[in-house]
């Protein structure tokens, strides 16, 4: 039983609408775990739901995967509720093998009592860190509070999620930590822990090598180096970094272009740097694209895939340009350096530093032979690493879970 914040809604009929997104996930773990039922907030307005994805898709009783709902949680102002979500989730847990939880952000922090009722109860429990919380939260959250007051009222809470995330990690049965930086701080919190490094990809979704080898042979015409990226245009992204650093190359007449696709709140912001560097034309913003097909042919497009994310936040967008045959170009934090195998898949560059940023654009835009090797390294990365394996691995460790004694 996997107990989520993430909600879900119902058509006419009753089936269960979900995030595209989070379907594709479900389903993974649907595959390496067998039937399973999640407790989630269900809502009954659809349209109040929203996505982070494609849209919804139907999740029918075929699929494999059951849902129970409970009521939405907003603020603190729902408190009133928390009596009837705790009866749903003691009537889950009670019934199920397995529970299956993850670090909750408020004002979800309280969906913490399935896991803890099932460790009382004898249960086997699976915990998942999903990403590395504490660093994303300091950027977005508390470094942005408006009064010193704020800021302490958002410290303390960032506290006790990192507390309740260690206490559960020393109490479950297995904990996945699927961040490299989520491994570095809370290794040694987790009773019994394994880093999972899931990419969203299947060998079918990886650039052939033909087109493969087409694209590297262009490299060599003297033509500009293509960079591309594919990130929610939001400051920790450091995407306004990476306009400054093609605006460098260009004073310094390293031809370069880069499409950076996505949507979000610095879209209208970064449209205003491109023009004020002027790199209209060279610098564009081609707006979002849908995860799959779509974006794996767009990525292939370029020849580098660049994102200077400054935050040790981590996502599958490192993977998605190693399926297009891309190497990759990041910040060094303790999220890329376990990810990218520097020098040899792809590049490492000081942490919000635009000149050591323009300076391996730089060497990549006129050493094209170490591009052409690490783009050929990349694709046999993604061809080791797709969303089976990992499926198999993780079918593997839950059913030793299950297996093994209390």
């Amino acid at each position: 039983m996997l107990v989520t914040h993430i909600p879900f809604a119902r058509s006419q009929d009753g089936t269960p609408l979900v995030d595209a997104l989070w379907a594709r996930d479900l389903m993974g773990l649907r595959a390496s775990a067998g039937p399973i039922r999640v407790a989630a907030p269900e809502y009954s307005d659809i349209a109040a739901m929203g996505t982070w994805g494609p849209g919804l898709v139907e999740l029918r009783p075929e699929s494999g995967i059951e849902f129970a709902g409970f009521a939405p949680v907003r603020s603190r102002r729902d408190l009133w509720k928390w009596p009837s979500i705790r009866a749903v989730l003691r009537r889950e847990v009670e019934a199920c093998d397995l529970v299956h939880t993850s670090n909750f952000f408020p004002p979800y922090l309280g969906l913490n009592y399935a896991h803890d009722l099932a460790v009382t109860l004898g249960k086997r429990t699976l915990f998942v860190i999903a990403e590395d919380f504490t660093d994303m939260l300091s950027w977005e959250w508390i470094r942005t509070a408006p009064t010193a007051f704020q800021r302490w009222r958002r410290e303390r809470g960032l506290r006790k999620i990192d507390a309740r995330v260690r206490r559960s990690a020393a109490s479950a049965g297995l904990t996945f930590l699927h961040t490299p930086a989520a491994v570095e701080r809370y290794r040694l919190a987790a009773r019994n822990s394994v880093a999972i490094r899931q990419p969203g990809h299947e060998t079918s979704d990886i650039l052939s090598n033909t087109l493969l080898e087409q694209r590297l042979a262009s490299l060599t015409s003297g033509r500009p180096l293509r960079i591309v990226c594919a990130a929610r245009h939001s400051g920790l992204k450091g995407l306004d970094l990476l306009i400054d650093a093609c605006a460098l190359l260009q004073q310094r007449g390293i031809p370069v272009e880069a499409d950076l696709y996505g949507q979000g709140p610095d879209t209208d912001a970064l449209r205003a740097r491109i023009s004020a560097r002027g790199l209209q034309g060279k610098v564009r913003l081609p707006g979002s694209i849908a995860p799959g097909p779509a974006l794996y042919t767009a990525l292939s497009a370029g020849d580098l895939f660049l994102m200077p994310h400054r935050t040790t936040d981590f996502g599958r967008a490192f993977f998605d340009a190693m399926a297009a045959a891309l190497p990759v170009l990041a910040f060094r934090t303790p999220a890329s350096t376990d990810t990218v195998y520097d020098g040899i898949d792809g590049f490492l560059s000081p942490l919000d530093d635009v000149q050591g940023l323009a300076e391996r654009i730089g060497y990549l835009a006129t050493d094209r032979e170490t591009l052409a090797r690490a783009s050929r390294a990349a694709r046999r990365r993604a061809l080791e690493n797709t969303r089976q394996t990992w499926y198999a691995l993780r079918a593997a460790w839950t059913n030793n879970l299950l297996n093994e004694a209390i």
